[in-house]
């Protein structure tokens, strides 16, 4: 019954904005009237990261000019503009801004994770590592636990699984009820065959879901499903194969397992 897993690759760049800019409350009234230019400046980068926030990068790109047409090297609008060139595909110009955004200010641990995770986009894992290593040692970084989750990501995507399975032990040490990481690192414990530590992360991970705080993907469900067989729980295989047959009916999961009931 035993099939390979799948690693999400969650690369999403609004859910790694710097939370520098998760709360946007600046309203754009009176801005073009404030006499302070850096609290314009600082003003109009919140709100271009709101917009990346709200998918609109051709917002928050209008209002990022106007933050660099006041001062070109307030780091975090460079790192702002640097997210809204990697979101829209002109990836040498994403790694321009992002490089500035650092070179600016070497204390700005979110530019380096996004520096990182365009690298790990654009295929460059060793320049990927060394930025996400980098963000995931500043012990004082608010989306630290991201940092590692990206790194392991890194390690899955060069073929390391066990450097990602530590480095997803790092993000759960600091974020424990993270679903994704407590998936991913399920996932390649199962793979390991180390099915005892598999369960384990997997176990958190559904009494969240049993909680309401979650809800399980096809992906988790199919999981569960090989792990409560393997430990012959039928009352557990039997509620994730419900979930997988009433919500995911289509989904690759579900085919296979179909299949693993007929033997085929």
């Amino acid at each position: 019954m035993r099939q390979p897993g799948k690693i999400l690759q969650h690369l999403t760049l609004i859910s790694l904005i710097s939370v520098l800019a998760s709360c946007v409350t600046v309203t754009e009234g009176g801005l073009q009237k404030n006499k302070d230019p850096q609290k314009a400046v600082e003003n109009y980068t919140q709100l271009g990261y709101g917009y990346l926030q709200k998918d609109r990068p051709d917002m928050a790109r209008n209002r990022l000019q106007k933050a660099l047409a006041i001062d070109s090297d307030y780091a975090p609008a460079n790192d702002a503009m640097g997210l809204v060139w990697q979101i829209e595909g002109e990836y040498d110009l994403a790694e321009e801004f992002l490089k500035k955004a650092v070179a600016l200010d070497s204390s700005f641990t979110a530019a380096k994770h996004h520096l990182g995770r365009l690298y790990t986009q654009l295929k460059q894992y060793q320049q990927a590592e060394d930025w996400l290593n980098k963000a995931a040692g500043d012990r004082y970084y608010e989306r630290r636990a991201n940092a590692y989750s990206d790194l392991a990501m890194n390690f899955y995507l060069q073929g390391q699984p066990i450097k990602a399975i530590d480095s997803y032990k790092e993000a759960l040490r600091l974020s424990p009820y993270n679903a994704d990481a407590l998936l991913n690192i399920s996932t390649l414990l199962f793979e390991a065959q180390r099915y005892d530590d598999a369960n384990k992360y997997f176990t958190r991970l559904d009494r969240m879901v049993q909680k309401g705080t979650t809800r399980h993907t096809a992906n988790s469900a199919w999981l569960g499903i090989k792990l409560a067989t393997i430990f012959q729980d039928t009352a557990q295989a039997v509620r994730l194969a419900s979930i997988l047959k009433d919500d995911y009916p289509n989904s690759t999961e579900y085919r296979l397992y179909q299949e693993s009931l007929s033997g085929s």
